[in-house]
């Protein structure tokens, strides 16, 4: 589709073809964001599947429906949107990477692992953003940040085939530690237990007693596998993580993005409120949640939230939790009150 490419900080008067994200943007909307108003024949669980499909379209039919747009358009930076403009700027040439394609958004938008390749190149995406690790930095400085991502953006989009063909060893320096990390982490998981909780749809993995992590760091004392690992080992939607230290250990509870998007294969189920949670496992605790280590939440509106012990400050949608501390109650009581609050928020089919 022979239209510029924008990134855009909100809302604009003109009419757009708005891939990815929703933000009540004229035009034609091909995204999964919740609110989005895709066209019923093109949905599917990510963006790039969307775009893929309108690419699929004959031309006709894509010219009707984006008539009058005079731009493809995101509101963000990520893997899947990456993919989904691609889709639609260049679609005989992103049809041929169909599957390239639908494995970096899975990796990207679900922390999903459908393969290595798939890892490395969500990492080289988040990479080529990152003001400080990107080798197109110095082509960028100076710009504010709307102008930074959407340079990288047409960097990005206008060499995307060329990656996806290539060897990546070019990008080396922003996928090869996180790969190494990525396999620590499933060594890691190898040795854990795993419980699937499949009504409530969650998986919960326990380390031995006292396992650290695995991960090439002098930092890495805990029991932390990453998201793409937990998530790439599992399909549920809710992965808890306890690492027993003694009497107590380390935890981490992460909801996934498949309770947040609008997706075709159908609802996940309602999100608990972890706010509350954490409220009673502080409780338990015999903490303040001012204390330094403490149990603390995320909002759990998010696309991707976290409860866990430990100190605050942590980073949404990080792959991994540095801020954990050892908590003194037994994993059996914190799985009593995680599963209770997940079961509070079951709802039947329908209601």
């Amino acid at each position: 589709m022979q239209l510029p490419i924008r990134i855009v900080d909100g809302l604009v008067e003109e009419r757009l073809v708005s891939v990815d994200g929703a933000w009540g943007q004229p035009g034609l909307s091909l995204s999964h964001w919740p609110g989005n108003a895709t066209p019923a024949e093109l949905r599917h669980d990510l963006s790039t599947g969307i775009a893929l499909a309108f690419a699929r379209l004959p031309a006709a039919r894509r010219r009707e429906l984006a008539a009058g747009c005079v731009a493809i358009a995101n509101n963000h930076v990520d893997t899947d949107g990456a993919c989904a403009l691609f889709a639609v700027r260049h679609p005989e040439a992103a049809l041929a990477r169909a599957d390239q394609l639908l494995e970096a958004a899975w990796a990207g938008d679900f922390f999903r692992a459908p393969s290595e390749r798939a890892v490395a190149l969500d990492l080289v995406v988040g990479g080529l953003y990152d003001a400080q690790r990107s080798p197109w930095n110095a082509r960028f400085a100076g710009l504010d940040d709307r102008e930074r991502r959407e340079f990288v953006t047409l960097e990005l989009v206008g060499r995307w085939a060329e990656i996806l063909d290539g060897d990546l060893i070019e990008f080396a320096d922003l996928w090869r530690a996180g790969l190494e990390s990525f396999a620590a982490d499933r060594a890691d998981l190898a040795r854990a237990q795993r419980d699937e909780l499949v009504h409530l749809d969650a998986a919960v993995f326990t380390a031995p007693e006292g396992a650290a992590s695995s991960r090439p760091r002098a930092d890495a004392t805990n029991f932390d596998p990453g998201r793409h690992a937990l998530f790439g080992a599992t399909s549920a939607d809710r992965v808890f993580v306890v690492g027993p230290r003694g009497a107590g250990a380390t935890y981490r509870l992460v909801i996934g993005t498949g309770s947040w998007f609008d997706l075709v294969s159908g609802p996940k189920l309602p999100r608990p409120d972890l706010a509350a949670l954490a409220a009673r496992l502080n409780a338990l605790e015999g903490t303040e949640p001012c204390a330094q280590a403490a149990w603390r939440a995320q909002p759990v509106a998010t696309p991707s939230p976290e409860l866990w012990f430990g100190r605050r400050d942590a980073e949404l949608f990080a792959e991994h939790a540095p801020w954990l501390e050892t908590s003194r109650l037994a994993p059996r009581t914190v799985k009593s009150a995680v599963f209770d609050a997940l079961r509070a928020a079951w709802a039947f089919p329908g209601e």
